[in-house]
């Protein structure tokens, strides 16, 4: 995205601020960007092609945002997914997303509707799999009920305390809920069988993987850092690690260019050499993730 398009998605969001989603026009739009009309259409086709460029955009900023919070910590401290909860509830809170996306809902445009459900389902899979890091000996279809329950627990206390304007903070909130689903998790959820079947909840993941192909590489890569940070100990090692990383990370998301696959393999082998990296499962899923992602940017980019 060039810099045109991000000070046109910008003075949107002020707008949406403002005014509203349904009450902001392309022609507010025009004007606040002091833009014409050629100019935005040779970005965006609609108002709401808009919408899902700016909701994609602050999706990636606060992912990248929400995995660099945990870049010196273990995966599985408990208190920095607290962090990262934390984190993004301030974040959508800030940008007013959740009352731009309240403002869209009586509108019949399925792209808009598909995508704000894409939204949870991988927010969802997020929480779910920090649960598996947290939870290391829990049962997979557990934790997803732990990850269900966590997810809508903690959206209906702050809907709550929004509609009785109390003075509950969102990192009282948060630490609240986790403590109510861990001890839920600790015992077994009730001693019951889980609600939802290991094979549901991978088809559920498996139909959906590659539309977030870019949001899980980020996901991988700063699990990746975190692993070599902590179990590479020889410091000429570590940064070597880490600026491969970095180069491949720079090289995939690079605007308006192809991946140089030859080079990235190229990378990616030299990194592949290094313990206790080889074989890890932070580079299988490294690897996986950087795979899915390349191959659907390639795919995007023949049509």
């Amino acid at each position: 995205m060039n810099k045109k398009q991000q000070d046109i998605l910008e003075e949107a969001h002020k707008l949406f601020i403002e005014k509203g989603y349904l009450d902001t026009s392309i022609q507010d739009i025009l004007e606040r960007s002091d833009i014409s009309k050629g100019t935005f259409y040779k970005y965006f086709s609609s108002k709401s092609e808009l919408l899902l460029s700016f909701l994609s955009t602050l999706q990636e900023t606060m992912i990248v945002q929400r995995e660099k919070l945990a870049d010196e910590y273990t995966d599985s401290d408990c208190h920095m997914f607290e962090k990262q909860m934390i984190f993004m509830m301030d974040f959508i809170a800030e940008n007013n997303i959740s009352k731009i996306i309240e403002t869209t809902l009586v509108l019949n445009e399925k792209k808009i509707f598909h995508y704000i459900e894409e939204l949870k389902i991988s927010t969802l899979n997020w929480i779910y799999k920090r649960f598996q890091q947290i939870f290391p000996q829990g049962k997979h279809s557990e934790l997803f009920d732990g990850a269900v329950l966590f997810d809508g627990m903690l959206n209906n206390v702050l809907r709550t305390n929004k509609m009785l304007n109390t003075s509950l903070t969102i990192e009282h909130a948060v630490r609240y809920c986790m403590e109510h689903t861990k001890k839920m998790i600790e015992t077994g959820i009730g001693n019951r069988e889980p609600l939802f079947s290991e094979k549901v909840i991978t088809s559920l993941f498996e139909e959906r993987r590659d539309e977030h192909s870019s949001t899980e590489f980020i996901r991988v890569t700063s699990a990746l850092k975190r692993f070599v940070k902590n179990n590479v100990w020889d410091e000429t090692k570590q940064k070597e690690c880490l600026e491969i990383i970095t180069f491949i990370y720079d090289e995939v998301l690079e605007d308006n260019a192809s991946p140089r696959k030859f080079i990235i393999s190229s990378s990616l082998s030299s990194l592949e050499q290094i313990e206790p990296v080889t074989g890890s499962r932070e580079l299988e899923e490294y690897k996986r993730g950087l795979n899915r992602f390349i191959g659907n940017s390639a795919t995007k980019g023949e049509h």
